[in-house]
């Protein structure tokens, strides 16, 4: 894929992986939408001439169906990240982890987004005892 026409529409993308992530596809050529909260405040991404930040939630599903038309690619990245921040507020967690994903694909499909990548998080293994944790 040639990343200079390419829209990269990344959900979470002020988070902790999104922060790293924006600014290298920035310099890689893409145009990048970023949906976040924006919890950690508005001033965690360098303003950038091909940088679209919007301040809201992945489970508005309006919005969604008003920002993703014309992204070529998602990168689904919104979540509550770890066990002990899931289990404040189970149902809030399981509103944005769980319930919020099937209709963010849904309208991706709809938009005619060519990819969809989802990262996860080392919390689907669970807590462990052990040091290092493999996927056997």
């Amino acid at each position: 894929m040639r990343s200079e026409s390419k829209t990269v529409f990344v959900t979470g993308g002020a988070g902790y992986v999104g922060a790293v992530l924006v600014p290298k596809l920035l310099a890689r050529g893409y145009r990048v939408r970023v949906l976040d909260l924006f919890l950690f405040g508005e001033d965690v991404l360098p303003p950038h001439p091909s940088l679209l930040c919007m301040k809201g939630d992945i489970r508005d599903q309006a919005l969604l169906k008003y920002s993703l038309p014309g992204s070529d690619i998602v990168i689904h990245l919104a979540c509550i990240s770890n066990d002990p921040s899931f289990e404040l507020d189970p149902g809030l967690s399981r509103s944005i982890n769980y319930d919020a994903f099937e209709p963010l694909v849904a309208i991706a499909r709809d938009c005619a987004v060519k990819r969809f990548v989802y990262a996860s998080t080392s919390s689907v293994y669970g807590v462990s005892d052990e040091e290092n944790v493999t996927e056997d």
